[in-house]
């Protein structure tokens, strides 16, 4: 289920946000690669929390436009 209308998101992305939300989708995707791939040297914990902060982020800038002071 999806926290945020698809008229929220259309919006953030097409704002001043959107480059930022691009950037956090592709470090995101990246840190989530890394995970699933092994490798010895990933410090899970680390990475997990960096992937919860990125979340954060997007959700934060997502509300903005979810919010009724946000809507266009």
């Amino acid at each position: 289920m999806n926290k945020f209308s698809k008229t929220a998101i259309w919006k953030a992305v097409n704002s001043e946000y959107g480059d930022r939300l691009v950037e956090i989708a592709r470090e995101h995707a990246e840190l989530t690669k890394e995970l699933i791939t092994y490798n010895p040297g990933v410090d899970a914990e680390i990475i997990e929390s960096r992937i919860v902060q990125l979340r954060e982020e997007r959700d934060g800038i997502l509300e903005l436009f979810e919010s009724e002071e946000g809507r266009i």
